[in-house]
């Protein structure tokens, strides 16, 4: 039960990404005109994404029920951060910081892309340290 909180955690940023992208589309869709030979095609991606976030919503709620029932019962495994205080789990922050690296390097140097990238190289450095330390005080205790 312990991986409880850092399901909830993944689940709960798929599904932060999930809304984002349908909210685009959607505001895509309506920006269209019918005789838009691609109105068809971005009506049936946004069906298909609103499709996988209520599966995503379905699994959340059964992930909260889990972690409610661990944490009623006092088990030492249950989550005891808030969703949002749950460090994500390191293989996402890796494949970011891996993206935010490649971006600043392609980015021309000194523009605000470049420097807009090497923020988030340094944010998800920070974020990587801290989600390691973490790791390292859970496997010891």
């Amino acid at each position: 039960m312990a991986d409880t909180g850092s399901a909830l955690r993944a689940t709960s940023d798929a599904l932060m990404r999930d809304l984002e992208t349908l909210e685009s589309l959607e505001q895509q869709k309506r920006n269209m005109t019918p005789d838009d030979p691609r109105l068809v095609q971005v009506a049936a991606d946004v069906e298909a994404l609103a499709l996988r976030v209520l599966g995503t919503t379905v699994r959340q709620r059964e992930l909260a029920e889990v972690a409610h029932e661990v944490v009623e019962n006092g088990s030492p495994d249950a989550p005891t951060h808030p969703i949002a205080g749950t460090p994500r789990e390191i293989h996402v922050i890796l494949a970011e910081w891996r993206d935010a690296e490649r971006r600043a390097s392609e980015a021309s140097p000194h523009s605000a892309d470049a420097a807009a990238a090497e923020a988030e190289v340094d944010r998800l450095r920070a974020e990587y340290r801290h989600a390691h330390e973490d790791a390292i005080r859970r496997r010891d205790a």
